[in-house]
C-alpha cells in the first residue's frame, strides 16, 4: 500500500483498507494513486490541524486542471469527494467540492482492417518486448479485438476462468464489479487452447493468462501498453497524439473496433441497429444502453458508408451530456 504522509496520513490509509473489500485490486489501486496526489498538496500545506478548507480543495482542483486531462482531473475529485464524506463522517470539518464538469467529446481512434493486419503481423513477428513473452502479446491483441474485451479485465483473467468446451470466458474481476460470461469464435478459441499449452499454462488454474515476471502477478497495464506502441511504431501505423494528454491510439480502441464491426455486422445480417444495442450493452459488460453510446462515435474519415447509419440513430436516442457526479 502506498504511504502518506500527510496529517491525514492515518485516515487516509483506514479508508482504504475499509474500501478494499468492495474494489477490485486495479480499482484500489487507482484510488491509491489518486489519493496520493491530495496526500502530497497537502503536505506541501503543511498543516497544524486536520481540517480541509475550500480554499485547500479549489488550490488542489487548479493544480490538477494544470497537469491533467479535464476527464482525469474529474476523475481524481470524483475519488476525493468520497473520502472526504469519510471524514466528514468521522466528524472533521471538511469542504466537499463538485466534480469539475466536462464535455464527452472523445472520439476513438478506429483501425482500418489493413492497419489491425500490419498490427497482428508485427506482433507476431517480435520478440519478447518489456515484460511480455513473444507469444503474450500477440494474444492479448487477439483477445481485445475478437472479444471487445478491456484491458484490465484482461490482464485479470486465469486458467480457470476459460472454458474451452463451451468456448467462453468468465470475467470475474470486469469493471464495477459486473461479472459476465463472453463467447469466443471458434478460430479465437483454439487459438488461446494453442497459447495455453505452448506458455505451460494448462494445468496451472490459478495462473494468470498474462502472467507478469514477478511471482503471483500479472502483466501491468503499463507494460501492455508500451509493448502495444512499440508494434505500432514498427508497423508504420503509429500516430503521435497532438497535444499532451489527448488519448489517441491505444489498445481501448479494439473494443471500439468490435462495437463498430459488430453494429455493421447486424444491420448487414437484417437486424436494425436499435435492435442490437440491448445484446451489445450486455456483451461488453455496461449496466445500461447509456454506456455504450460511446461506441457510436468515430471519425465519418474511417468508415463514411457508416456515418449516417451510426448519426441517424444516436441522434434520436442520446443526447449529449456534461459529466458531474
Amino acid at each position: 500500500m502506498y504511504a502518506f504522509n500527510s496529517i491525514f496520513k492515518d485516515e487516509l490509509s483506514e479508508y482504504l483498507l475499509l474500501r478494499q473489500k468492495a474494489m477490485t485490486p486495479e480499482s484500489h489501486y487507482h484510488t491509491q494513486m489518486r489519493l496520493s496526489s491530495f496526500d502530497k498538496h497537502l503536505v506541501r500545506l503543511e498543516l497544524s490541524e486536520k481540517i480541509v478548507t475550500e480554499e485547500m480543495i479549489n488550490s488542489w482542483i487548479r493544480l490538477l486542471s494544470e497537469t491533467n486531462a479535464k476527464r482525469t482531473a474529474s476523475e481524481k475529485v470524483s475519488c476525493l469527494r468520497k473520502f472526504l464524506e469519510y471524514l466528514r463522517y468521522c466528524d472533521f470539518s471538511v469542504f466537499i467540492p463538485n466534480c469539475p464538469k466536462y464535455s464527452n467529446d472523445y472520439v476513438p481512434y478506429i483501425f482500418s482492417d489493413e492497419e489491425v493486419a500490419k498490427i497482428f503481423d508485427t506482433a507476431d513477428k517480435m520478440e519478447a518486448v518489456e515484460s511480455t513473452s513473444r507469444y503474450m502479446l500477440p494474444m492479448l491483441l487477439r483477445l481485445l479485438y475478437g472479444c471487445g474485451l478491456r484491458l484490465g479485465e484482461t490482464l485479470s483473467l486465469r486458467m480457470h476462468d476459460v472454458n474451452f468446451d463451451n468456448g467462453t470466458l468468465l470475467m470475474k474481476h470486469a469493471k464495477n464489479k459486473k461479472q459476465r460470461i463472453v463467447p469466443m469464435n471458434q478460430a479465437l478459441t483454439e487459438i488461446l487452447r494453442r497459447y495455453c499449452i505452448a506458455m505451460r499454462l494448462v494445468e496451472k488454474p490459478e495462473t494468470f493468462l498474462f502472467p507478469s515476471n514477478k511471482q503471483g502477478k500479472h502483466l501491468s497495464q503499463a507494460s501492455a501498453r508500451y509493448a502495444f506502441k512499440k508494434v505500432l511504431v514498427t508497423a508504420g501505423v503509429y500516430i503521435p497524439p497532438e497535444t499532451p494528454h489527448q488519448r489517441n491510439q491505444c489498445l481501448h480502441c479494439f473494443r471500439h473496433l468490435f462495437a463498430v464491426k459488430s453494429f455493421v455486422q447486424a444491420e448487414r445480417g437484417g437486424r436494425s441497429i436499435d435492435g442490437s444495442v440491448p445484446f451489445l450493452s450486455v456483451y461488453l459488460g455496461h449496466f445500461d444502453m447509456d454506456g455504450t453510446e460511446k461506441y457510436l462515435k468515430f471519425s465519418g474519415d474511417m468508415f463514411p458508408e457508416y456515418t449516417e447509419m451510426f448519426q441517424a440513430y444516436a441522434g434520436g436516442v442520446f443526447s449529449e451530456v456534461l459529466y458531474e457526479e
